[in-house]
């Protein structure tokens, strides 16, 4: 899902949680290169949960079947797809930092579902009390993906001595899991402390660096904000593996790629196994670019708003097709289908093509899969189910 994009030290963008569209947020199914019909849905909303997140429009969800799950401060909420009914709440064992966060003001970022031991699991942090002298713990639950029932809890002191002190909130995000390794990161008042890679098999953290800031992921390699620039960093050691002289102010994820806009406003696809600038016509990226996965179709696509947009191939990085003059907002990529907002109209384009497959899908959701399409508008997220 590529879709927020960070500052330095990990504020977030406004556009809020997704970090893997499509694949990372469904957990369903692996990369087949063939495209599907596209799904369509219902024009209006079957439930709305209603203040449930920052202003944006983006929300804090995963998908897996027919379980919604929405991140909210405190508990990991799980919905049915059909009914749009609560199902269960997942909250921590330990007592939360904080006894009562206004969902509201502080954003949340998307849970992770991920094969963990040879089955789909979804896997959430939560900030709670501290056992000992660090400011706080971090407590990981992980769900069977399928059933919503909890697996395991591990928590374990915050890694490294954060000398920010969270006044308002603690958040613990898990930008995904590589190589049986999920790398984490704790942010204290939205300003990232620590990243860490955390062995899903030991359960236990194998190392932690204060000075960055991971927003990519792929190729056995964390890339991010380091101490003074752009870095790649193992995610089974935590040892740099490379760094650039790019001195990045925003970067965005972007499947194999990170989409960095540097000091000078120039924006680049930069990749995460070795840093190396991906050939790709400037004029089509911008800080207003954001980057959308579906590994289904093993496509990226990228675009701004009424803007440009183009598509790559993951796993070589050939442009597949580009439009200078792009009209339209791209949402939710799905087995091989890119959903757009163009002007009142809601249609999907192929993503390897980007021609318009069907003109009419009745909405143009953020996370989508085969059973239901989610959105948010303002601080509300609204489901819609499909056709």
């Amino acid at each position: 899902m590529g879709i927020a994009s960070w500052g330095r030290r990990g504020a977030a963008g406004v556009l809020g949680a997704a970090l893997l569209v499509a694949a990372g947020c469904s957990g369903e199914g692996g990369s087949s290169g063939t495209a599907a019909e596209p799904v369509t849905f219902e024009p209006g909303p079957k439930t709305t949960v209603a203040d449930v997140a920052p202003e944006g429009d983006w929300p804090a969800a995963a998908l897996h079947g027919e379980q919604v799950y929405l991140n909210r401060p405190g508990a990991l909420v799980v919905y049915d797809a059909t009914s749009g009914e609560e199902t269960a709440r997942v909250e921590p064992e330990g007592e939360p930092l904080f006894d009562s966060v206004d969902p509201t003001e502080h954003y949340r970022s998307n849970p992770v579902v991920a094969d963990v031991d040879g089955e789909p699991t979804v896997l959430v942090g939560f900030a709670v009390e501290p056992s000992g002298a660090t400011q706080l713990d971090v407590e990981i639950v992980a769900l069977d993906a399928a059933t919503a029932e909890v697996r395991w809890r591990v928590t374990i002191p915050e890694p490294a001595a954060a000398p920010v002190v969270p006044q308002k909130d603690a958040s613990v995000r898990i930008l995904g899991v590589e190589r049986g390794v999920a790398v984490m990161t704790v942010a204290h008042d939205s300003a990232t402390q620590v990243t860490f890679g955390f062995s899903l098999t030991e359960r236990e953290v194998l190392w932690e660096d204060d000075d960055a800031s991971a927003v990519g992921l792929g190729s056995g390699v964390a890339a991010g904000f380091g101490a003074e620039t752009l870095t790649g960093i193992d995610v089974e050691t935590g040892e740099q593996v490379w760094r650039s002289e790019v001195d990045p102010q925003r970067i965005g994820g972007a499947g194999s790629w990170v989409l960095v806009t540097d000091d000078n406003d120039r924006t680049r696809l930069m990749s995460i196994a070795d840093g190396a600038e991906t050939n790709v016509d400037e004029d089509l990226l911008s800080e207003d670019t954001f980057c959308a996965v579906d590994d289904h179709a093993s496509v990226v696509v990228c675009a701004a708003e009424d803007g440009a947009a183009l598509a790559l191939d993951s796993d070589n990085g050939e442009v597949l097709w580009s439009d200078a003059e792009f009209q339209g907002k791209v949402r939710g990529l799905w087995r091989g289908a890119v959903y757009v907002e163009r002007g009142d109209s809601a249609l999907a384009l192929g993503a390897r093509t980007g021609e318009v497959v069907v003109d009419d899908t009745g909405v143009a959701p953020a996370v989508v899969n085969d059973h239901v399409g989610l959105d948010q508008q303002g601080r509300d997220v609204k489901f819609y189910p499909a056709q």
